[in-house]
C-alpha cells in the first residue's frame, strides 16, 4: 500500500485508523464467532498449523489491537502479511464474516504505524530493537535508557515500495518503459547470457537485503510478446454486426482481484461525500468477463478446439467475486472442448498478487501442491481468469517440464471464433520485427560503447 496514495501522511495519530473501536471495520470482526469452520480452507493454517495464522487468529488479533490490548507489533506485521488474502475462509463462513475488508483494514493499519517509525538500516531485520536514545533525545528527555520502538519495515522495503506504488504503477508511461527494459533484457539475449554465465545466482547469493530473493522474480517472467512500448486502444471499437450491448473495459487490469476490487468501490469510497454515490454507481455495473457472457447469449459460429482443460480457479474470482460456474459454462460451449476435473481447484495457487514474490518459501509450497494436482488431471490446458495465477502455475509447469498450455479461458474462446472464420486479425510477422529490433538495440549498444571509447581517447590526450 502506497503512503502517498492514500494520504496516510497527513493523518497525525495511528490510533485513528480503520482497527480501532468505533470504527466500521470494528463491527465487521465482530461478526466472527470463532467457530473454526474456516480453519479447514485456509492454506496458510493447513501449511503452518498456527492458530496465529489462520483466519479466526488473524481476526483475533485485529480485536486485540482495536481494544488497545495489543500494539502493532513486528510480529502482528507477519502473521497479517502471511495470509494470501484468498477468501476462501469467506465462502467456509457460516456468519459470512467479510475477511477480505478486514485484512485490507489491517494492512492499512500496519502502514499507518510504519508512517511514524523509522525504518531499519542496513540489512537489519524487521522489528530488531535499534540503540537506547541518546541522551538529551526530544522525545524522551527524561529516560535516556528507553529503547526505540521496533520498526515494521526495513529500509529496503520501505525503498521498494514507494518505487512500485508510487512511482511505476500510477503511471502508464513509467509502467510501460519498466516493460519494456524486461523486454529488451530478455529479446537482446541478455536473460540468457545472465543463465549460461551464472550472473543470476551469484547475485542471488550476494549480501544484499535481498539475498536469495532475486531469482524467484526472474523465473516468473513469462517469454516477452508484442511491442517494446504498447499501442493506446482506440477510444470506440464499434460491434462487429448488430450493436447489442456498449461494454466499457478496464485496460489497466484483466485480472480477478482487480475485478474484485472494482465490485468494492461503494464499500472503500463509503465515507467520501464527493463519490460514495458514484462508487456504489460504478460498483453495481462491474462485470468479470465470464460473468458477462455467461448471461447472454453467445454468437456460435465457433470452429472446434480440440483441447482438454482443466479450470483453476481464481481466489478473488471464486471467493471475492462468488463466480464459480460462470467460466466453466463458457469454456463448455466451445466444441472440442473436453472439461476434465482439478481437484482442490479453488485452492489457492500461491501467487496471490505479489505474495509469490514476498512470501517465496509459502508461495512455493502451494505451488507444489496446485501442482501435483493439475499433473494428476492429464489436461493439456490449463485455463484461469486471473494474469497472476496464469504465470504462477506457468513456473510450475517450466520447473517440472510438463507440455502444458496456461491460458486465460477468453483466449480458448477467441481460438474457436477464429476457427469458425468469424472474424481474422492480421498475423504480424513477428520474428523479423523482433529481430529488428534487436539489431536497433545492439546497434545503439555500439554506438554507446564507442563514444565512451572516444570520451575516453580525449581525456586521456588532453592529460598527456
Amino acid at each position: 500500500m502506497s503512503l502517498k496514495s492514500t494520504n496516510l501522511e497527513a493523518i497525525t495519530q495511528p490510533g485513528e485508523g480503520p482497527l480501532r473501536r468505533h470504527s466500521h471495520t470494528y463491527d465487521l470482526m465482530r461478526q466472527c464467532i470463532h467457530c473454526g469452520f474456516c480453519l479447514p480452507t485456509c492454506p496458510t493454517y493447513a501449511v503452518l498449523g498456527v492458530e496465529m495464522d489462520s483466519p479466526r487468529g488473524r481476526i483475533y488479533q485485529m480485536q486485540a489491537v482495536a481494544e488497545g490490548r495489543m500494539e502493532v507489533s513486528p510480529e502482528f506485521v507477519d502473521h497479517m502479511y502471511c495470509c494470501l488474502g484468498c477468501r476462501a475462509c469467506e465462502t467456509a463462513c457460516p456468519s459470512g464474516v467479510q475477511f477480505g475488508k478486514l485484512i485490507e483494514a489491517a494492512r492499512e493499519q500496519i502502514q499507518l504505524e510504519v508512517a511514524h517509525r523509522p525504518p531499519v538500516n542496513g540489512q537489519a531485520k524487521r522489528g530488531e530493537t535499534e540503540e537506547p536514545l541518546a541522551r538529551g533525545d526530544e522525545d524522551y528527555p527524561l529516560h535516556t535508557d528507553l529503547p526505540r520502538t521496533p520498526a515494521l519495515e526495513t529500509l529496503t522495503e520501505r525503498l521498494l515500495r514507494r518505487f512500485f506504488f508510487d512511482i511505476v504503477l500510477p503511471s502508464r508511461l513509467v509502467t510501460s518503459l519498466v516493460f519494456a527494459g524486461l523486454k529488451v533484457y530478455q529479446r537482446s539475449g541478455l536473460q540468457s547470457l545472465a543463465h549460461r554465465t551464472g550472473l543470476i545466482d551469484l547475485a542471488n547469493a550476494l549480501p544484499t537485503p535481498l539475498q536469495g530473493q532475486l531469482k524467484m522474480p526472474e523465473e516468473l517472467m513469462p517469454p516477452a510478446s508484442g511491442d517494446l512500448l504498447p499501442r493506446l486502444l482506440p477510444e470506440i471499437t464499434p460491434a462487429s454486426g448488430r450493436r447489442r450491448y456498449r461494454v466499457g473495459f478496464i485496460s489497466g487490469c484483466i485480472s480477478a482481484g482487480c475485478g474484485s476490487n472494482l465490485k468494492e468501490y461503494g464499500h472503500l469510497l463509503r465515507d467520501d461525500p464527493a463519490y460514495a454515490d458514484r462508487g456504489q454507481a460504478f460498483s453495481a455495473k462491474v462485470k468479470d468477463i465470464s460473468e458477462f457472457l455467461a448471461s447472454i447469449e453467445l454468437n456460435q459460429d465457433m470452429g472446434e478446439v480440440s483441447r482438454t482443460v482443466a479450470y483453476h480457479d481464481a481466489c478473488h474470482l471464486v471467493h471475492g467475486q462468488k463466480i464459480k460456474q460462470q467460466p466453466r459454462q463458457l469454456l463448455q460451449t466451445i466444441p472440442g472442448i473436453t472439461m476434465v476435473n482439478l481437484k482442490e481447484s479453488d485452492w489457492c495457487c500461491g501467487s496471490a498478487g505479489i505474495y509469490n514474490i514476498t512470501n517465496q518459501e509459502m508461495a512455493s509450497t502451494l505451488l507444489e501442491r496446485k501442482m501435483n494436482n493439475i499433473g494428476a488431471t492429464g489436461a493439456s490446458v490449463i485455463a484461469t481468469g486471473n494474469p497472476g495465477c496464469m504465470m504462477q502455475i506457468a513456473l510450475g509447469a517450466r520447473e517440472r517440464g510438463m507440455e502444458i498450455d496456461v491460458v486465460h479461458p477468453i483466449q480458448l474462446l477467441d481460438e474457436a471464433y477464429r476457427a469458425g472464420g468469424l472474424y481474422e486479425i492480421p498475423v504480424r510477422d513477428v520474428g523479423t520485427k523482433q529481430r529488428q529490433q534487436r539489431s536497433l538495440l545492439i546497434g545503439i549498444g555500439i554506438g554507446v560503447l564507442a563514444g565512451m571509447l572516444l570520451v575516453r581517447r580525449r581525456r586521456r590526450r588532453s592529460i598527456s
